[in-house]
């Protein structure tokens, strides 16, 4: 009985082995690798700022609008400037006036002295045949040296006044410059997605008030962990798709692939968040970027093996 049960226990075991012997380690081949992705501007979103604080008092654009490099977006009070503008532009008036009758001047004494340079060289003439007296030859040598000495006094009085006018149009084009600091205009050609003040509000000195979406391609910035991240290169097709879901968003291409490792950085959680291991970005370069939200999170998927469906 003890020899008929220790057969009966074994034999199973026994049939069991010799019929699923133990397979070796079959090697991974992996056809696509999957990371974190972040949809975004190939040219960065641009944050709006002032170089100087004011109160707006108009908006011309809203969010979701697009605008073209140099229109404007919003005003801030300028009543200030614009009277500085008016003041120095009624100078500039005034100056080119005077410029004017300056240079009236010149022309009436260069007349004269040529009329004085003319009787001397007459009365010369007339003295060598003596039929005039040496003291009217001294009188009207003194007479071209006097309308001289006054030429020259008008040719430099135009060229002060000149000088003030170039100084005055330099004040001008400071006082337009300072203007033009209150009137924020695009700095690109995009798209807006953000503006927040209002009519009535007050915007502080460089600080953002809203962003701006270049015009230009919509990507993806991948990382993909350091364990496949040498098997990405550029060319490589891949797509992308939300959270959890295997519905396609877009199709893409990998354009660049850093050459270098670095921390996660696409969602931390915490800013000195701790983590072991590395990441290399990769962006993909999407072919319908239409419905796409701009900063969403989406997973990244690289094919690897270009048959593959």
């Amino acid at each position: 009985m003890i020899l008929i049960f220790s057969l009966g226990c074994s034999s199973p075991e026994t049939k069991k082995d010799s019929k699923n012997p133990l397979l070796p380690l079959q090697p991974i081949h992996l056809d696509k690798i999957i990371g974190i992705a972040q949809v975004a501007p190939e040219n960065n979103i641009i944050q709006l700022s002032s170089q100087v604080g004011g109160t707006v008092v108009k908006i011309l654009k809203k969010e979701n609008d697009s605008v073209r490099k140099g229109e404007i977006i919003l005003e801030m009070d300028h009543v200030l400037e614009d009277a500085k503008m008016k003041q120095i532009s009624d100078q500039v008036g005034t100056q080119k006036n005077q410029i004017e009758s300056d240079k009236a001047s010149v022309e009436e004494y260069r007349a004269k002295f040529s009329n004085s340079e003319t009787e001397l060289k007459r009365l010369e003439s007339l003295v060598s045949k003596g039929a005039e007296t040496q003291q009217a030859v001294d009188d009207a040598r003194t007479n071209l040296r006097s309308f001289q000495s006054n030429l020259i006094r008008l040719q430099n009085n135009v060229k002060v006044s000149q000088s003030r006018l170039a100084e005055t149009l330099a004040s001008l084009e400071v006082s337009r410059q300072e203007r033009e600091q209150k009137i924020i205009r695009a700095p690109v050609t995009g798209k807006i997605l953000e503006i927040t003040p209002v009519i009535g509000t007050a915007i502080d000195n460089k600080s953002s008030f809203g962003q701006i979406c270049p015009l230009g391609r919509t990507i993806a910035i991948c990382e993909i962990d350091e364990l496949n991240a040498s098997k990405v290169k550029e060319g490589q097709r891949g797509w992308i798709r939300n959270l959890g879901s295997t519905d396609t968003l877009s199709t893409g291409t990998v354009y660049f692939a850093a050459s270098f490792l670095k921390k996660k950085s696409l969602f931390t959680d915490q800013p000195g968040e701790k983590e072991d291991r590395r990441v290399r970005e990769i962006k993909m370069v999407l072919d319908h970027p239409e419905k796409l939200i701009l900063n969403a999170r989406v997973e990244s998927v690289i094919q690897l093996n270009p048959h593959s469906n």
